[in-house]
């Protein structure tokens, strides 16, 4: 049988895509594959924002997850889980293609807290089942009515943007660790498509976290304009190293390590000194009065084991200080002193 050139096997060569199609974006895409996904880089339309902003972002994202899980679930009296998905950079058409029409997003603008000046417009995107979900709880339902294909109503919108309000709270503390910037709610819109705050060919950065509550599992997202993201986020590392001068990624490690160190100095545990193991019969111990003497199998001049929490860290001596018992650390236990721990203990 004849095969056709350049294609082994006998089957067709794929054709090439035709010349300007762009494929939609689709920021649900990691709910559904599994694996790694690996994508076709476009030198056409390069991408804007750098690795070292999306470093940025992503510590942002890590603490929007605790906030959002833990005001979520205080605010619905229900356990909620999110997880962080992907940081993506798209054309503003293609996210707002993945959205359906009747969807209540809400805009957003990012102030400089010190300054107020207006850094950046941003979009708040949460399904529909989530919001009707959250509509029918705070209305004192059981939350299984959620699979509604419709618009809002009046109340329902106003109980919407009072959610929206406290989104904004929650990003303005999420986004503390990178930059001193406020978030307030501009306005809403019941059509993503007459949310234009970026035009459709502007690059825009997609940070998109999927939430569980009961047997809802669904997708939300932030979309921001990269350009203006980008300049935000460049003013606000030259910030950091104008205050830190001399602080690479080791030192922001260490400076991590000390606020972890500081935060658990308040905390107790508890220390035990090991004089020696001994074993007696159960008549012998029910037996005890007081002043029976115990006899150890070790001199009062000898080393003995210091324990944190049942674990041996210390070799300890003991000793007298003013009117009461006392150890004095002497090292940190060595590796056989851990087995002998173990083996007699």
């Amino acid at each position: 049988m004849e095969q056709k050139k350049g294609s082994p096997g006998g089957k067709p060569a794929n054709k090439a895509a035709p010349k300007g199609k762009v494929s939609n974006y689709d920021f649900r895409q990691n709910t559904v594959q599994t694996g790694k996904v690996v994508k076709n880089y476009d030198f056409r339309k390069p991408k804007k924002f750098t690795k070292e902003n999306l470093r940025g972002l992503n510590t942002v994202s890590e603490h929007l997850i605790r906030i959002f899980s833990s005001n979520l679930s205080g605010l619905l009296r229900v356990f909620c889980e999110v997880t962080q998905l992907d940081i993506q950079e798209c054309k503003y058409s293609e996210f707002l293609h993945g959205i359906p029409d009747k969807t209540l997003v809400g805009i957003i603008d990012m102030v400089d807290a010190v300054t107020d000046d207006n850094k950046c417009t941003m979009m708040a995107y949460f399904p529909s089942t989530i919001d009707f979900f959250m509509i029918d709880i705070l209305l004192g339902g059981g939350g299984t009515s959620y699979r509604l294909d419709r618009g809002f109503t009046d109340i329902e919108i106003a109980i919407l943007e009072n959610f929206y309000y406290k989104v904004s709270h929650y990003l303005t503390e999420s986004w503390k660790s990178l930059d001193d910037i406020r978030f307030d709610l501009k306005r809403y819109e019941t059509n993503p498509k007459l949310a234009q705050f970026a035009g459709t060919e502007d690059s825009v950065v997609v940070m998109s976290f999927q939430i569980k509550i009961r047997e809802i599992t669904d997708v939300f997202s932030f979309c921001m304009p990269a350009v203006e993201l980008d300049t935000m986020l460049r003013q606000s590392l030259k910030k950091q190293s104008k205050n830190n001068p001399t602080k690479g990624d080791g030192d922001k490690d260490m400076q991590r390590r000390e606020n972890l160190e500081e935060s658990l100095k308040g905390s107790t545990m508890e220390l035990t000194a090991v004089l020696d193991n001994i074993y007696l019969d159960m008549q012998d111990i029910v037996n005890l009065k007081v002043s029976d003497v115990i006899p150890l199998n070790k001199r009062i001049d000898e080393n003995i084991v210091l324990t944190v929490e049942g674990e041996p860290k210390f070799i300890v001596r003991v000793g007298d200080r003013k009117i009461k018992k006392s150890v004095k650390i002497c090292g940190t236990v060595s590796g056989s002193d851990v087995n002998e721990f173990y083996n007699n203990y």
